[in-house]
């Protein structure tokens, strides 16, 4: 196993002590280091990586708009987000936009090497940590919501917003479900004129807060 990884962050000190930490592991080669967003992207499409390492608060292109243009570009690529953010609304956008790890900048040495691996696998990982604030996030706002956002979106419609929250692509989600892609796009437009938001992540996001996935 030769796991090949972007890390990008604009502290040199954290970027160097990541590269460290994963030098240490034979099966791991970081293959760049990136201090800007724009050096994100560009070293990304670049280098091809497996698992980009990508910090949440970059110079000039935040790491969810790093995340986003990866995304459309490079949906091969495995993107964990690591950050000191550990606000549950952020955790969600993250998700939302097609991460498929989010750890805090607490995450141990093993923790981290254990994430890359994770995710080039094709999983989802999420710090412990994380995931309690997510929970009582997640917690609080389903009751408060009493659900009537459900009558809003059919079975179809859910399956999409699911397969999005995944963050498969149109073509992806129509394989998926043995629907075409533009099968899919009218879907979606369906649902931005139910409720009334246009981007992927804002569609997802919204189907969280609505227990529909």
């Amino acid at each position: 196993m030769n796991i090949r990884v972007l890390v990008a962050d604009d502290f040199p000190l954290v970027r160097e002590g990541v590269i460290e930490t994963l030098s240490t592991d034979p099966g791991i080669q970081v293959v760049g280091q990136a201090g800007n967003g724009p050096e994100a992207l560009r070293l990304t499409l670049e280098l091809e990586p497996d698992v980009l390492l990508l910090d949440l608060r970059m110079p000039e292109l935040d790491g969810l708009g790093v995340l986003a243009q990866v995304r459309e570009q490079r949906p091969d690529v495995k993107v964990i987000i690591m950050t000191a953010s550990e606000v549950a609304e952020t955790l969600i956008d993250a998700v939302a936009a097609g991460a498929q790890g989010y750890l805090s900048k607490r995450t141990t040495r093993e923790e981290l090497r254990q994430a890359i691996i994770t995710a080039h696998g094709g999983g989802s990982v999420v710090s412990p940590m994380l995931a309690n604030h997510l929970l009582k996030d997640y917690s609080q706002r389903a009751r408060s919501d009493d659900s009537s956002a459900r009558p809003l979106v059919g079975p179809r419609e859910i399956q999409i917003l699911r397969a999005l929250s995944e963050g498969k692509t149109d073509n992806e989600i129509g394989a998926e479900l043995s629907i075409s892609p533009r099968t899919v796009q009218n879907h979606l437009a369906r649902i931005r004129t139910k409720i009334g938001l246009r981007r992927r992540s804002e569609l997802t996001r919204w189907a969280v807060e609505h227990a529909l996935i």
